[in-house]
């Protein structure tokens, strides 16, 4: 990955805080395989999906190239069938196959979003799902004030969702010198490149525009065993 697992060390526990208090995972609990056996989470972070599907799924597997997230991750959402994994997005080491393969804001960090895809479909069972969101931009890279200008125009309204002092905690992560470091390496995707890229790595996938996000949902074909 184009991400060190130390740049995420340093921000753990609050992005832990605030990702728990923003994140939905609607998105990813809508799209779940008729079959619920084995998951796995690419770029797990925390923990906080992966503890999700658990309520679902008879095992689930997180993975992440971040030591401190993993730590938070077994720290505070660990039961009997969940596993956490260090291990590089662009080398999965599994030895065992998945119902259900899930990403989220993750695949932007990645050098080469094509050698990650191929091993998902190749660790996925026929009828089994891939999920990814991930952020979309007209901008590769959007300027340190973009990011600034959001959490600026945010605040108000999170005062009135979570409470004056959630939502200042909230801004002072979302302006912090080391996440904005770090959100001065992401490399976004056009809507138009997630059409190209995606399009032709999971083919008659689905896509779901999602105002800052894009969603991808495929399904890998199932092919019948003829006998003679």
């Amino acid at each position: 990955m184009s991400i060190t697992g130390s740049q995420f060390d340093k921000v753990a526990e609050e992005y832990d805080f605030v990702t728990n208090l923003l994140n939905d995972n609607t998105f990813f609990i809508a799209n779940m395989p008729i079959e619920k056996g084995r998951a796995l989470d690419i770029g797990c972070g925390t923990g906080i999906l992966v503890y999700e599907l658990s309520n679902y799924f008879s095992e689930v597997v997180g993975i992440d190239i971040s030591e401190g997230m993993l730590e938070f991750a077994n720290k505070k959402r660990q039961c009997s069938n969940i596993s956490y994994l260090k291990m590089d997005a662009e080398n999965l080491s599994l030895g065992y196959k998945f119902a259900y393969i899930v990403s989220r804001t993750t695949f932007h960090h990645l050098r080469d979003i094509s050698i990650v895809i191929n091993q998902m479909k190749e660790l996925l069972y026929e009828g089994g799902k891939i999920v990814i969101l991930d952020n979309v931009s007209k901008v590769e890279t959007p300027p340190t004030y973009v990011y600034i200008l959001g959490a600026i125009q945010e605040f108000l309204p999170n005062c009135f969702k979570f409470g004056v002092k959630n939502a200042v905690r909230v801004f002072k992560y979302n302006t912090s010198k080391s996440w904005l470091e770090h959100l001065a390496s992401d490399k976004y995707l056009s809507e138009q490149k997630y059409y190209e890229i995606y399009g032709k790595l999971l083919p008659n996938c689905t896509f779901r525009r999602m105002n800052w996000a894009m969603g991808i949902i495929w399904e890998k074909p199932i092919v019948s065993m003829i006998t003679e």
